[in-house]
């Protein structure tokens, strides 16, 4: 005899939410952090696609911080938002990173990068001249302190 119990059960509903400008902020550092990984490695790759990646994502991880400690409308700011150097400084300000007040050389190389004048992106310096696309940093060990200052950062927005 076969024994067959029937059951019914209710589940509750999926909901899709809405993620947050600070889930979006460390989505996007994540993401990017996964890439800045594997181009730190390879080596027939120009070490500006590394650098461009890594950049933007160290600005979208110093904006999560940066939200998550209400600084909302610094991080808007015209001369703030590119600006990795002024986006370590507010960071620093708020003293639960433990950064240090200069930021490293990797930060600083990334931010003379990244903007304002935006040399991994193009070619082009002030007035429009034609410039070398900049240097970056060592990548691997660029990509190991930024893997560690994300986990740094997802641990205090988290808490």
């Amino acid at each position: 005899m076969d024994n067959v119990a029937n059951m019914n059960v209710t589940l509750p509903s999926l909901q899709a939410v809405q993620p947050t400008q600070l889930d979006a902020y460390l989505i996007v550092a994540r993401d990017l952090l996964k890439g800045a990984d594997v181009l730190s490695k390879e080596k027939n790759i120009p070490s500006r696609s590394c650098g461009l990646i890594a950049a933007h994502a160290l600005e979208c991880m110093l904006k999560a911080y940066l939200w998550h400690k209400g600084k909302r409308k610094e991080i808007r700011e015209r001369n703030t938002q590119h600006n990795l150097k002024t986006l370590w400084d507010l960071a620093h300000n708020e003293n639960s990173l433990n950064l240090p007040k200069s930021p490293p050389d990797w930060v600083q190389t990334l931010s003379v990068g990244h903007g304002p004048n935006f040399y991994f992106r193009y070619q082009e310096g002030e007035n429009k001249t034609v410039v070398n696309g900049g240097s970056t940093p060592s990548l691997i060990p660029m990509c190991f302190e930024l893997n560690d200052l994300l986990k740094r950062i997802e641990s205090l927005v988290k808490a």
